[in-house]
């Protein structure tokens, strides 16, 4: 069966309308992070190759692209890291021949060490690299790394790739309740920002259901007490990661088959998905009832929000 290569546009609390392409087998990564929304890694690697035809995917964003109105950023992202794709590279080159979209990249930074991958996110306009821990030990318990991951070599990359980047550089932070948001834990986070010194810094807790139940989000108290800390800390700017609230007045695609894609990527909320397809709640209902019956959707609770998934995975 052809994989679609092409999700969204996502309403993406960073950057706005995002058009994903994900060029990832589904949950192929150098982490197998407690928090991600997407479930555990089941294909643990390093390794970077050519995973598909990069001609099938420069086509379906050649066929695609021309339904689709406005958008902010063409995003590589999805369920997997994208960074151990070997062609990705070409593909930010192919979108930005277009000469109309903006290009991000949002990677866990992990790959970073290396020159090729820095080479080839180089006519990136954004990467947003995660860095979650400035601990050893913290970063074992929320990244769980390949093991010949090293943190160091990790924070090493991520300093060199600012250095040589012309575009900017938003490093993300997910705090994880016990784990890497002590005192001594947001010390380390800010010194290590200071070294990276990259153009702003986003911090922001767990609020889709996660992989593993250990993963805890904070309260917002304790969000803006983390976010005090690490703003007298640090040389850079530091946000915290607010909800998205855009309206999104484009229609993509078959509705249906789109929100199987976007739920099979990433949970959604009801409101989600009414304001990235611009449809009404009753639609929605309708398109749902339908999925769910078809086994293609599953409704998830997490604290007190409800999110609709793709994957059984993710239901934990």
């Amino acid at each position: 069966m052809k994989m679609g290569f092409l999700f969204g546009p996502v309403p993406s609390r960073r950057l706005g309308l995002s058009l994903g392409i994900n060029i990832i087998p589904f949950k192929t990564c150098t982490y197998n992070c407690i928090y991600c929304e997407v479930g555990k890694t089941t294909n643990l690697t390093i390794t970077r190759q050519s995973f598909f035809n990069v001609n099938d995917i420069k086509k379906e964003f050649e066929e695609s692209i021309v339904k689709i109105g406005k958008i902010d950023f063409v995003t590589f992202s999805g369920s997997g890291e994208p960074t151990l794709n070997s062609d990705i590279g070409e593909l930010i080159e192919f979108v930005k021949s277009f000469k109309k979209y903006k290009v991000a990249v949002l990677t866990n930074g992990s790959l970073l060490y290396l020159k090729d991958v820095r080479d080839a996110l180089a006519h990136a306009d954004v990467v947003v690299p995660s860095l979650d821990s400035a601990r050893s030990e913290s970063f074992r318990k929320i990244n769980m790394p390949h093991k010949d991951l090293k943190l160091d070599t990790i924070i090493e990359g991520l300093k060199k790739f600012n250095e040589e980047f012309e575009g900017e550089i938003w490093l993300e932070i997910l705090l994880a309740k016990n784990i890497n948001d002590s005192e001594k834990e947001l010390d380390a986070l800010a010194t290590a920002i200071n070294y990276i010194k990259p153009a702003r810094v986003q911090i922001g807790t767990v609020d889709r259901p996660p992989a593993y139940t250990s993963a805890k989000r904070l309260s917002n108290q304790e969000m803006m007490m983390a976010y005090s800390f690490l703003s007298a800390k640090s040389d850079v700017k530091v946000e915290i990661i607010s909800a998205f609230n855009k309206e999104n007045d484009n229609f993509y695609d078959n509705i249906e088959r789109s929100i199987i894609k976007m739920i099979n990527i990433r949970p959604c909320s009801r409101k989600e998905l009414m304001d990235v397809f611009n449809i009404s709640a009753d639609k929605l209902e309708n398109t749902l009832n339908k999925l769910f019956k078809e086994d293609k959707a599953f409704e998830h609770s997490f604290g007190d929000k409800q999110f609709i998934v793709g994957n059984r995975s993710l239901l934990g």
